[in-house]
């Protein structure tokens, strides 16, 4: 993968340029990016990818890369002349250590937004969607989470996972780290920061947030159905040919494309769909939620402290700080 032929920093990209992207929806996985894109693809002024993520960006993931050079990347946003704004939705952008340099090396003005959700919850969620995609083969989470340190030396990886790095649940949900690396290399005002839970509360006013940010207007958009909701494959076979085998898949499907004259056939997407069932709700025992709240103890408050938002409001579970007279007697 090569970004050779984007602008580089020294190239600013004017303000009326619309690609590369100027907005990027980067992060994190399992926090409502999905539902917030969908929405935002349709409204007529945003030129939004398809596929949402292509992780262009993120070099140290390339597992997750569905463009090989910059023309390929070109060619999955919409070329609509009443778009204003350019952008994708690359989930692991925030949990790269390289994407966001990259992306400020072809466009120096762009700007970030971010959504997070309480880690307990998140995991669990990021967990299941990483079994749907044939990342991980550990059933059992609490086992998957004990895994992290044997994985982060890369000692029990699924064959078939992408990134490897992506199963690291002891860092997957690092935010005050990933924010703080952030924030190290863009300007606040350009980074709009938002809550999975706060989403849930009132979707339409983090929506209309949203195109405040990004300099749009309110389309008046009054229908915020549910998207993305947890599913799991019937079978692994039939998933393994939807998101996997896309190239046999192609060679099949590209001469009967041609004769019909059509870009898809459609049948990769009502054959997923008829191979998924949709999951209950997170069940995640209380010991289980205390040791993985105790772990990221430090860095939610370092999060709290770089966004100044109280989390517990939010129903994270923040731990208590220790106060002035115990800090100072350790």
């Amino acid at each position: 993968m090569s970004t050779h032929s984007l602008p580089l920093a020294s190239e600013l990209v004017s303000d009326t340029a619309l690609f590369p992207p100027a907005v990027y929806l980067i992060g994190a996985p399992k926090c409502g990016t999905t539902a917030l894109g969908h929405y935002l693809s349709e409204h007529p002024e945003v030129a939004f990818s398809s596929p949402k993520e292509p992780h262009y960006f993120s070099h140290d993931l390339n597992g997750l890369c569905l463009c090989d050079d910059a023309a390929q990347y070109r060619g999955i946003f919409p070329s609509d002349p009443a778009a204003r704004v350019m952008m994708e939705g690359s989930v692991w952008y925030l949990y790269s250590e390289t994407a966001i340099s990259e992306i400020l090396k072809a466009r120096p003005d762009a700007r970030f937004i971010v959504m997070l959700r309480n880690p307990v919850k998140m995991l669990v969620s990021l967990h299941r969607q990483l079994i749907h995609s044939l990342d991980e083969n550990v059933e059992d989470f609490r086992t998957a989470w004990k895994l992290s340190e044997a994985r982060a030396k890369g000692e029990k990886i699924p064959r078939g996972c992408r990134a490897p790095s992506t199963l690291l649940y002891h860092r997957t949900a690092a935010f005050g780290e990933m924010m703080a690396r952030l924030y190290a290399r863009v300007p606040q005002e350009r980074v709009l920061v938002l809550f999975q839970e706060e989403m849930r509360a009132d979707t339409a006013g983090t929506y209309r947030r949203t195109l405040e940010f990004l300099g749009l207007p309110d389309d008046g958009r009054t229908d915020f159905a549910p998207v993305n909701e947890a599913k799991r494959a019937r079978s692994k076979l039939v998933r393994f040919m939807v998101s996997r085998a896309g190239p046999a898949r192609e060679v099949v499907s590209r001469p009967i494309k041609r004769a019909l004259g059509v870009q898809s056939l459609g049948l990769v997407k009502k054959m997923d769909a008829l191979n998924n069932t949709k999951l209950g709700k997170l069940k995640i025992p209380p010991d289980l939620a205390d040791e993985i709240a105790r772990h990221y103890a430090e860095d939610m408050l370092q999060l709290q402290d770089l966004l100044g938002r109280d989390l517990a409001k939010l129903g994270w579970p923040m731990p208590a700080r220790p106060s002035p007279r115990a800090a100072a007697g350790r």
